[in-house]
């Protein structure tokens, strides 16, 4: 018998059966009974490539330990290992299941890898500077795309020594011309290149991901299939992969983020649900036809961080960064066997130069074509500079979809062994173009982008830096100052621990900066230190890197209040956008005006709601008086009463039968006589209900839009059977019959007598809307002026400079007084939706005070984890309520408002006291309370509103103790400038209670 290859673990051998495997059969029988014999070590019929897939990861992993500090790109090293299985099989009968691998289905390829990249590279964009260079990535990313595709095109068509056709190399240049989101950016990701770069290169490559496929799967499919109508084809098709992909794309996400906000606080499900509606959107949008890439890139677009629940953003980045770790471990493993396999026989010296061809001449298209766009893209978004555009040729890595396509083509049946080695040969290059661009072009990037000085770090940054360092090292030496007089730690090696601890300047100094940073003067007199006064210019430096940051720290001071549940979701979207709309305008600050706009676009509700409230005149009560007459008392009675609406309705519905059986021309002229009789019959009732109408309400009647329109109705009824009695015994013509028509139409205004029941609830509707968005602005509002005060805290650590720190403490007092009489104003116009949400508010913060009492408890062991978990569901459950809270509560009365008032403790005979000798006054926004000099007339209980204190530091002080105590006891917040004399005031109500009143 001759011997028998191993196979396996998958081919089961049956126990019983002498099996030579180039040993003796003792030999053979004692190795069967070890491993699947006797003791049942090795297990035949194992999922040998699902271990496959876990080792990758696993290795993946290592790779990721190992090679951190390195420059050696992981995916590189994990292609070649690919490359070395494939090969292996390729000597081997006993890894058949590396073959199957190498004959992946493309379609499986394409929907296992695709939604993990398009989708973590589309949500983490920056939404408000991609909307900002729309443009500039629909240049590049389409008419862009398109040269680069004819260029290569037509270069690989006259070079290339294969013999290629024309379609052949338009089909290669096609699959090279696009790039991957993530590998592009990933290398110039946290070297400090401008957010503006690195969302140029995501999203040019995201659209250039999406035209890619497109016009690869046209082009494909004309090339190699018949068509009878090709433009109309096309057009179809464009059609799909455009709009219809990107009104899905929106409707997805619309309906995710409906999803997720009625998910409360359940992190896994919101993980679960962002993962498995990426693949679904993906599959559906493919399966009907539509670009799954371009409803991906639409989904993470809208969605962000403040989608989802407070505190998930973190988790949520890192889930989706190690889904594309995985992807792109499994892509390039999986590449390297499918070309070890199918181009091996291929590759020999001749491949090896046309490879480099390759390489070299796709980064040169490339950069012929951004220099032919470089004018029409230095005109649009932020502009463009040739720095900007060397980064973009150079950054243009070939990953995932390039490896798709061709293995996708690779894998179309061929006719001839000619074209079996065309789609081979394409495979081989564009699988060596996208691992040497990861070799040379990941590994250069950044250096490329430090010799163009694109992430040069500036003086201001310097000194922030400096700043930032020489607060730890104060901290550090604050600490072991502490820590030297521990009992336990004080004998401890202090030498060596402070040694240890030195922080150096992260960023390298020569000796002029070193200077720079530390200039000082010598006072002459006092031989003290005097900070070196900088020129015009490096202040302005210094106070654009200011602004900067403290853009920086306003949108985490909205994201904290959103964490907290003092924000909503939508407000703290609208203020992180904002904020992140002014990091490109140089030396502007965010202020209120311009974030009005966000609000004030929806101002069209109340003048909807006011002018269908004048139509409604049934849904408040009636002031018209009763007759005297009994009879037009009898007529009032019935005309108010609610079945009369009723019935006044049912016979519009049932009205609206024959109206509708009008139009229909063979019921029409079967039963034109029975038609004829209805409208009769209506008609009169109109009439009646009218004239009952008049009766009960005489001369009032007129004055109600809904009486006005049903005499219309009566109007157009009468004359549309005047007419037809009219023109019955005359000759038909053409001017009568349009006359008829004219009229019959006229009968559809009866329908609209429908709408009178839902009006009410149509303005309800609206009623609800408007509420939402005051209660939106108000959230705006307050939370822009939070977040004034938390950066305010702030600026000495971040100016760098005196002259600085002054302006921008003017700059951020301006905006934070005007903030303030927004609030103000809204406290006066809408005072129900304001005490609405403040009560929101108020409940949130001590539900989240008792969530971090909680934690302290549980950290400290007082409260078993058991017993902190069904404490948290109470918890939770009260927050979950706070979505139930009426959208309007009516704000307190003066009387309710003294037993807040701390000092007074809740004592009946003290409030009745103060509510005896009090009375109510009136302030207008600008009114002055008093003057600086003036005796006080009384304590002030500020009932609603608010005040500007404009005051000097010894009558402040005075202000201060009768009024802070009253404000914070009422809820209200106050704002104290020392600028100038006088108490200016908001529209304010108030108690007076007089100071010679005593106790």
């Amino acid at each position: 018998m001759a011997p028998l290859p191993m196979n396996d673990a998958s081919v089961f051998i049956p126990r019983g059966h002498d099996v030579t495997l180039g040993v003796d059969n003792a030999a053979s029988e004692e190795m069967k009974d070890f491993s699947y014999g006797t003791f049942h070590i090795l297990r035949p019929n194992r999922p040998i490539t699902l271990l496959l897939v876990f080792l990758s990861c696993a290795v993946g992993a290592l790779l990721r330990t190992v090679l951190k500090e390195t420059k050696v790109p992981i995916l590189v090293v994990i292609f070649f290992i690919g490359l070395v299985i494939g090969i292996v099989a390729h000597f081997t009968h006993q890894l058949p299941f590396v073959k199957h691998i190498a004959e992946i289905d493309p379609v499986l390829f394409l929907h296992l890898f695709t939604p993990v990249i398009i989708f973590t590279a589309s949500f983490e964009m920056d939404f408000y500077i991609f909307r900002k260079s729309f443009w500039q990535v629909l240049v590049l990313a389409v008419p862009g795309f398109l040269m680069n595709c004819g260029f290569l095109g037509w270069l690989t068509f006259k070079i290339n020594k294969y013999n290629w056709s024309w379609d052949d190399s338009m089909l290669f240049g096609i699959i090279l011309s696009t790039t991957d989101p993530i590998l592009s950016v990933a290398a110039v990701k946290n070297i400090g290149l401008s957010k503006i770069v690195t969302n140029l290169i995501k999203g040019e490559s995201l659209f250039n991901d999406a035209t890619t496929v497109i016009i690869f799967e046209l082009y494909r499919d004309l090339v190699h299939q018949s068509h009878q109508e090709v433009v109309k084809e096309i057009f179809v098709q464009l059609i799909l992969k455009f709009f219809a992909s990107i009104a899905f794309g929106f409707l997805s996400s619309k309906l995710v983020s409906y999803w997720l906000a009625h998910i409360f606080n359940d992190g896994i499900i919101e993980v679960i649900l962002s993962f498995s509606m990426a693949y679904v959107i993906f599959f559906l949008a493919e399966w009907f036809g539509m670009s799954g890439v371009i409803s991906l890139c639409m989904l993470g677009l809208l969605l962000d961080s403040v989608s989802f629940s407070p505190g998930m953003d973190a988790f949520l980045y890192k889930f989706w960064a190690m889904l594309t770790f995985l992807a792109h471990i499994m892509i390039y493993l999986i590449m390297g066997i499918v070309i070890a396999q199918k181009t091996f026989p291929y590759i020999n010296t001749r491949g090896f130069f046309s490879v480099i061809t390759v390489y070299l001449s796709l980064n040169l298209v490339r950069a012929l074509v951004i220099l032919t766009l470089s004018p029409f893209l230095s005109r649009l978004g932020y502009g463009f500079n040739w720095r900007w555009g060397a980064v973009l040729v150079w950054s243009g890595m070939r990953g995932t979809f390039t490896l798709n396509m061709a293995l996708a083509l690779s894998q179309t049946p061929s006719i001839t062994a000619a074209d079996l080695q065309v789609k081979t040969m394409i495979l081989l290059h564009c699988g060596t173009a996208s691992l040497l661009t990861l070799i040379i072009n990941s590994t250069t990037v950044k250096k490329l982008v430090v010799t163009l000085g694109l992430c040069n770090i500036t003086l201001p940054k310097r000194m922030a830096m400096h700043n930032a360092v020489q607060r730890i090292r104060q901290m550090e030496a604050n600490a072991f100052s502490m820590l030297k007089l521990d009992r336990f730690l004080a004998d401890a090696n202090w030498t060596m621990a402070e040694d240890s601890m030195t922080i150096e300047y992260p960023y390298k100094l020569d000796t002029e900066e070193i200077r720079q940073l530390s200039k000082t003067l010598k006072c002459p007199d006092c031989d003290a230190d005097i900070a070196f006064e900088r020129s015009p210019q490096q202040i302005a430096d210094i106070m654009e890197e200011a602004r900067l940051r403290l853009l920086t720290a306003q949108i985490a001071s909205y994201q904290k209040q959103y964490n907290s549940g003092m924000l909503n979701q939508e407000a703290a979207q609208t203020l992180i956008g904002a904020a992140e709309s002014y990091v490109d305008i140089e030396g502007k600050f965010m202020n209120i005006h311009e974030v009005k706009t966000y609000w004030e676009s929806k101002g069209m509700l109340v003048t909807m709601k006011k002018w269908l409230s004048d139509w409604v005149y049934n849904v408040k009560d009636e002031t018209t008086k009763a007759p005297k007459n009994k009879f037009l008392r009898l007529c009032h009675q019935i005309v108010f009463m609610e079945e009369f609406e009723y019935i006044s309705t049912m016979i519009t519905y049932l009205n609206s039968v024959p109206i509708i059986l009008n139009f229909i021309t063979s019921v029409n002229a079967e039963y034109l006589p029975q038609l004829k009789m209805c409208n009769y019959y209506f008609l009169c009732l109109y009439i009646g209900e009218a004239a009952l109408k008049a009766l009960a309400m005489g001369r009032t009647y007129i004055y109600y839009h809904w009486n006005q329109f049903d005499l219309i109705v009566i109007v157009v009824g009468i004359i549309d059977v005047m007419i037809i009695n009219l023109f019955k015994n005359m000759t038909p013509s053409y001017p009568m019959i349009n006359t008829i028509r004219i009229f019959r139409f006229g009968r559809l205004l009866r329908v609209f007598r429908l709408f009178k029941l839902t009006l009410p609830t149509l303005i309800f509707v609206l009623d609800k809307q408007i509420n939402k968005q005051l209660t939106f602005r108000y959230d705006i509002a307050k939370g822009y002026v939070q977040g004034e005060e938390d950066i305010k805290r702030l600026i000495e650590q971040i100016s760098g400079h005196e002259k600085v720190y002054i302006e921008i403490t003017k700059i951020l007092e301006k905006n934070k007084q005007e903030a303030m009489k927004e609030l103000g104003l809204m406290q006066r116009d809408y005072p129900e939706i304001v005490t609405a949400v403040k009560t929101r508010q108020a409940v949130q913060t001590v539900l989240n005070t008792a969530s971090e009492t909680l934690k302290f408890m549980i950290s400290g062991g007082i409260v078993d984890r058991n017993e902190g978990a069904e404490l948290h569901k109470v918890i939770l459950v009260k927050k979950k309520h706070l979505a139930k809270l009426p959208p309007t509560i009516a704000p307190p009365t003066a009387q309710q408002l003294l037993h807040n008032v701390m000092w007074l403790q809740d004592n009946k005979n003290q409030i009745e006291f103060i509510q005896k000798k009090a009375k109510i006054l009136y302030y207008d926004y600008g009114d002055i309370i008093c003057e600086e000099g003036e005796l006080p007339q009384g304590i002030h209980l500020i009932v609603s509103g608010m005040i500007k204190q404009l005051v000097q530091k010894l009558l402040l002080i005075e202000l201060i103790f009768v009024l802070v105590g009253i404000a914070f006891a009422s809820g209200l917040a106050f704002t104290f400038v020392s600028n100038d004399s006088g108490l200016y005031l908001w529209p304010v109500l108030g108690l007076l209670w007089p100071m010679s009143c005593g106790q």
